[in-house]
């Protein structure tokens, strides 16, 4: 469709969303017995209509939905009789009016989707796209390309839906039934709790439409003059086939400075042409930085499957390593036991208790042990892994080391050694102390007075925390997700298919109300009616179907 097409399919369908709204407060109020004063379809200045009974019907001056107005609303209102007035009404009656709009809204749909699914409607294909390492879908080994049909028994329409669908089940175990080029099979996942997102996930993304190259959405003059023009299709990027990256597309950024980059383009006139662009450089410059992240010990996820010795080990998630082979583990990659005795013994910390773990492991066993299970920082310790070039490395950090204080102050977690690095004053060395794990230490590798690895020696060091520079392509690039049409196969097919997938809806809302009120989902990410046409523009660009 034209941009002018989808405003006007835009207004229409918000329009029409809300008229609905104002209908079910309209035939609450005449159904309480509350004088409806106007009933108007847009806002503004009256352009014309006719009255019936008490109700002005009128039509106004700006065509962006409408408003009923009732006797009463307001509890100082005393035009009219007191049984005409909605401040009069029992708490009962008004609630019917109030959710009136509400009610209205949902009758709608019921009668709206069945309408739409024998049209067919599209949406985001149920394919994955990327299964995160150490997720619970890479724990299943569940494979991008997989098409996803079922989950317990039903079906499964939509990548929104198996979110939805996913974050209900919790910890349960859930069955899945997949497409794998022609086969179909069954795979048993357990989900696990999104810190981040607020939910149970499968750690899992939508697949992008191998026809469809990335777009781009917007562009600097900088870009323009280079010959970049938005909504060319993105072909290749420093050679490299777009079609092979997954998810939303980044454009490369050396971490050394801004390089330019080579980009191979389809434009409107369906031609390709090479364009190169050289990344600006921000005014602004990054936060001090001295190059240290949590030291990965704990154990994400583990495929015990595919790795006999993982179970046979009963090695868990949510492990915390200590030690491999009787070394402590200050390495942050189990490479470091892909060679060893024929006995691998693994100490890890488990309910806070020290706990060995052993089993026979040949060499092969040894090599696939880093492939199979999946490592992350530590929140709670403060051991911590140096980025290579970084400021920490250069004054002598090691993997492992736990920095316990800076300037005098006690570092207590990676929030504190945060703080104390972002107020540093450029230029000034911070005064650091280190504690450093022995390398011939032996059991037990608790220390019982910190419920962590016993550290040995103690030592300063000198870290001058560093500002980057900041750039960014001048150029932003969209992919185009996998769609899938939904069509009923019968009147009834369309009816049944619209009831779902109200009723899914619905358990959409009752998931984002609750990470609302628990905090996962900001206030910020609320709006009204600019908000409303956004949305809506965007999903009036896929079509009249799938805009109701």
């Amino acid at each position: 469709m034209t941009a002018i097409a989808n405003i006007l399919l835009t207004a229409f369908g918000i329009c029409l969303l809300i008229v609905v709204h104002e209908a079910g407060h309209f035939l609450a109020a005449r159904l309480i017995g509350a004088r409806v004063e106007v009933f108007a379809v847009g806002f503004g200045p009256r352009l014309f209509g006719w009255r019936r009974g008490h109700t002005d019907y009128r039509i106004a001056a700006v065509p962006f939905g409408g408003y009923v107005q009732v006797a009463g609303q307001d509890p100082g209102d005393t035009r009219y009789p007191d049984e005409q007035c909605l401040w009069s009404k029992s708490v009962g009656q008004r609630m019917l009016f109030y959710a009136g709009g509400v009610v209205m809204n949902a009758l709608f749909a019921l009668i709206a989707f069945p309408l739409v699914f024998s049209a067919g409607v599209t949406f985001v294909a149920p394919v994955i796209g990327t299964v995160t390492p150490g997720s619970a879908a890479w724990e299943a080994e569940l494979q991008p390309g997989d098409r996803v049909l079922a989950l317990n028994g039903k079906e499964i329409y939509s990548f929104d839906n198996l979110a939805v669908e996913i974050a209900l089940a919790g910890h349960k175990p859930i069955q899945l039934r997949i497409r794998r080029g022609d086969a179909e099979q069954a795979v048993e996942v357990q989900a696990h709790f999104d810190t981040t997102a607020g939910m149970y996930a499968l750690g899992i993304g939508p697949a992008i439409d191998p026809k469809a190259p990335p777009r781009v959405e917007s562009i600097t003059d900088a870009t323009v003059a280079a010959g970049l023009q938005p909504g060319d299709r993105l072909i290749a990027i420093d050679g490299k086939d777009t079609a092979t990256i997954d998810g939303s597309v980044l454009l490369p950024l050396s971490p050394t400075g801004p390089e330019p980059i080579a980009l191979r383009v389809r434009g409107a006139d369906d031609q390709e042409r090479s364009v190169t662009i050289t990344p600006r450089v921000l005014p602004e410059k990054a936060p001090p930085l001295i190059g240290v992240t949590m030291l990965p010990r704990i154990v994400e996820g583990l495929q015990p499957t595919r790795l006999p010795l993982l179970a046979t080990l009963d090695l868990r998630r949510g492990d915390v390593i200590l030690a491999i082979d009787g070394q402590p583990f200050t390495s942050g990659s189990l490479t470091s036991a892909a060679d060893g005795p024929p006995s691998l013994q693994i100490v890890v910390r488990r309910d806070d208790k020290e706990v060995l773990l052993a089993a026979a492991a040949d060499a092969a066993s040894r090599r696939l042990l880093a492939e199979h299970v999946v490592l992350r920082g530590d929140e709670v310790g403060l051991l911590l892994q140096p980025a290579a070039g970084g400021a920490a490395e250069a004054a002598g950090l090691r993997p492992g080391d736990r920095i316990v204080a800076v300037d005098g102050r006690d570092i207590d977690d990676f929030d504190d050694l945060r703080a104390v690095v972002k107020a540093a004053t450029d230029g000034k060395a911070l005064a650091v102390t280190v504690r450093r794990a022995a390398a011939d230490q032996r059991a037990p590798f608790l220390d019982p007075a910190t419920g962590d690895l016993r550290l040995a020696s103690t030592f300063d060091l000198r870290i001058t925390p560093a500002r980057q520079s900041l750039w960014e392509p001048g150029v932003a690039v969209s992919s185009t997700q996998q769609r899938i049409e939904v069509r009923a196969a019968s009147i009834g097919d369309a009816i049944v298919r619209g009831m779902v997938c109200s009723a899914d809806l619905i358990k959409q809302l009752y998931v984002t109300l609750k990470r609302l009120v628990t905090g996962d989902v900001g206030a910020k990410n609320l709006g009204g009616i600019i908000q409303i046409s956004r949305v809506t523009y965007h999903v009036s660009q896929e079509g009249f179907s799938r805009l109701f």
